[in-house]
């Protein structure tokens, strides 16, 4: 991760990586073994003999096994379906890019689900139109500010700019972070600034906060991921990426975070992570803590990534009754269910409701036996594990969003995409098409839980297609499970569901699937990274536990699907489709990539106000922001507001808040170096 800052003082040492946690040695700054060792308390003479002729020798066997079976002596990590020791041996074994040699604590020790529910965080009045000033003015006085593309730089003594790394082999998708915080003083708030973000609307600016994990606390027996962070904004900023990019601007999300303890080591991260390592290990621990007489779980290697990893595909149901052929031909016979996850490695959020689906259709409940009595489940709970292992956010080391890629899947290029596909085709073709296909995801820009499906209908109904639908027949079960998630699962919204066939998503898996295939319950996932706004969780952000909840409850949805169900199904209704790509280009009014509108507080980077003064402006902001929790009134004052000013009013604005000589040259460009100092500590 780059660092641009203020030729001033540091403070503390910020170690930051970009990077999903999946290398083989435990500890990173000096800082870090310190507290470490101080947390291993003392040892034997003959411990320490030991350990210095390690350190001498420059092996990695004391930071593998001395320091890990000392911590866990003394502490005991205790996290249910976690392992450190397994968790370190499968570390070691995944391949990627860099030759990473950092252990992320976090990922090593384990964490519990936040304690309690979390409350969105409140938004101050006025606080972008704060920021955005308080930006203006950094750049207005350029006489400290140096660019740099190092690691160690602090842009004041308690402020930092952060840029983050692209996808591999791409010069877009930055939206996920993940990274260490050392040396820090207590009770004094730090700023970050996250500068090159590319969404143009955010869940932070509607009550999302990062989250941090202390590794004091966790060695004090509280090992938790907290959401966290006050201050919080994202903004438009007046960074321009570098000639031809797609986008004109960059995003700021700023936010201050004060530490609780002085000389500790957090980690900070846009979403609670959850690494490759992490889901081969728990693979391992689910498939020793099932009954082998009851439940049949076989893991098995779907394929190679292009880095070599392995992609698993999970298989799990109910062990038959007796060998009685009876027996045999039912377990033969059960209908298959397609679940997948991570094809977007940024969506961690995804793969904590895989978690939970794992462990509820591997558990002792009458639901779980049920479902594996009705069903074979084939899982294949990464589909990018390169991407995860790599730490890009959207795309795979071919720097190509993987969920693009269906239609015409390379066997080379997007190999975890070709055979999963050609998987369900084979079951397509021997007559085993699955009931229910679900791809995991997670969404950056709304609140809670949703389905995406497929309705020839509804797209037809809804793009204003000549076609006459009054004599088609489709079966409605598409809509059974949603349906069946409003009802049962907390975070789960029904109105934010949609059914639509759109253009832009045909080559996506959800699509691809129902088109081809003839799934008729094919669906994506989306879980929020933010909370809900309505039901029991109204008002929360959503954790750990509310994730594998919602994996749990999805399993308890499919009891709504039997294999006697009659699935009405016509390659000739879909030919309508097929023949006028127009109407795939329709989007409905519930399937905005925003259902936030823009907020209310957004000011343009260009432009001038000779008309509008700043306290008509305060006044506007400040109206808007009573009605901050609902999204219509929003979207509709937003809208009176815009068409109250003027064009030339809007152009005016701009020019007056940001002069011209304001505009930077692109972040991509740095102008010099230093020497790297202490202070908060950021590594790659």
């Amino acid at each position: 991760m780059e660092i641009s800052s203020r030729d001033m003082p540091a403070a503390a040492h910020l170690e930051a990586c970009d990077f999903h946690s999946h290398s083989s040695i435990l500890g990173t700054s000096p800082g870090f073994r310190t507290m470490v060792r101080g947390a291993m308390g003392e040892a034997s003479p003959c411990q320490r003999e030991d350990e210095q002729d390690n350190e001498e020798d420059g092996t990695e066997e004391f930071y593998h096994h001395t320091i890990i079976d000392r911590l866990l002596e003394r502490h005991g990590a205790g996290i249910p379906h976690h392992d450190p020791k397994l968790y370190c041996a499968v570390a070691s074994k995944t391949k990627s890019i860099p030759d990473f040699s950092i252990l992320a604590f976090p990922d090593f020790w384990g964490h519990l689900p936040p304690p309690g529910h979390q409350p969105m965080a409140p938004r101050k009045p006025n606080i972008q139109r704060q920021k955005v000033f308080e930006d203006i003015q950094r750049f207005l006085k350029t006489d400290d500010i140096i660019n740099h593309v190092v690691f160690d730089l602090e842009d004041s003594k308690y402020e930092y700019d952060l840029i983050l790394n692209p996808d591999v082999n791409s010069s877009q998708h930055t939206q996920w972070f993940y990274f260490e915080v050392s040396n820090m003083a207590a009770d004094v708030p730090y700023r970050f600034n996250v500068i090159n973000c590319e969404k143009s609307n955010s869940q932070f600016n509607y009550g999302m906060q990062p989250v941090l994990y202390s590794v004091k606390e966790a060695l004090e027996g509280r090992p938790h991921w907290i959401s966290t962070g006050t201050e919080i904004c994202y903004f438009r900023n007046n960074f321009c990426p570098a000639k031809g990019r797609r986008r004109t601007t960059f995003y700021t999300l700023t936010f201050t975070i004060t530490f609780k303890h002085s000389e500790d080591v957090c980690y900070l991260a846009y979403h609670y992570p959850y690494t490759y390592s992490a889901l081969m290990a728990h693979l391992k621990i689910l498939q020793k803590s099932v009954d082998p007489a009851k439940v049949f779980f076989k893991q098995q290697t779907l394929c190679s990534t292009l880095a070599g990893n392995s992609c698993p595909i999970v298989t799990i149901t109910a062990c038959p009754v007796s060998r009685r052929w009876k027996d045999l031909h039912q377990m033969r016979n059960r209908p298959y269910i397609v679940l997948t996850s991570r094809v977007h490695p940024g969506e961690s959020n995804a793969s904590w409701v895989m978690k939970g689906t794992l462990e509820f259709l591997c558990s002792n409940d009458l639901v779980a036996q049920s479902l594996r009595e009705a069903f074979v489940f084939k899982v294949i709970p990464m589909l990018n594990p390169d991407g995860v292992i790599n730490g890009t956010n959207r795309c795979d080391l071919n720097s190509k969003d993987l969920n693009r890629q269906w239609s015409k899947p390379d066997p080379l290029l997007s190999p975890t995409i070709y055979h999963t596909k050609g998987f369900l085709y084979y079951l397509n073709i021997i007559g085993r098409t699955p009931v229910v296909f679900c791809d995991y995801h997670g969404h950056s820009r709304k609140k809670n839980v949703f389905l995406y499906g497929c309705s020839i209908k509804e797209t037809l109904w809804q793009s204003g297609s000549a076609v006459d639908t009054v004599g088609l027949k489709e079966d409605p079960g598409y809509r059974t499970i949603p349906k069946t998630l409003d009802r049962i699962a907390p975070t789960f919204s029904f109105n934010s569901c949609n059914f639509l066939v759109e253009k832009s998503r045909s080559a996506t898996a959800r699509v691809v699937v129902w088109r081809e295939m003839g799934v008729l319950r094919s669906y994506t996932l989306e879980n929020t990274y933010n909370g809900c706004n309505q039901g029991i969780y109204k008002g929360l952000q959503t954790g750990t536990q509310e994730h594998q909840e919602m994996g749990m409850k999805f399993c308890h949805s499919l009891l709504s699907v039997t294999k006697d169900t009659r699935i009405l199904y016509s390659r000739k209704l879909i030919n309508h489709i097929d023949l006028d790509h127009n109407m795939l280009d329709h989007k409905s009014h519930n399937c905005f990539e925003d259902d936030e509108p823009p907020c209310a507080e957004e000011i343009e980077y260009s432009g001038g106000c000779p008309t509008l003064k700043g306290s008509d402006l305060d006044s506007d902001i400040d109206s808007n922001m009573a009605h901050v929790d609902d999204d219509d009134k929003e979207h509709s004052a937003q809208k009176h507001q815009q068409d109250s000013i003027s064009q030339s009013q809007q152009s005016s604005i701009k020019n007056h808040l940001f002069p011209p000589q304001t505009r930077q040259p692109s972040v991509d460009t740095p102008s010099e170096r230093r020497d790297l100092r202490n202070g908060l500590r950021i590594a790659n």
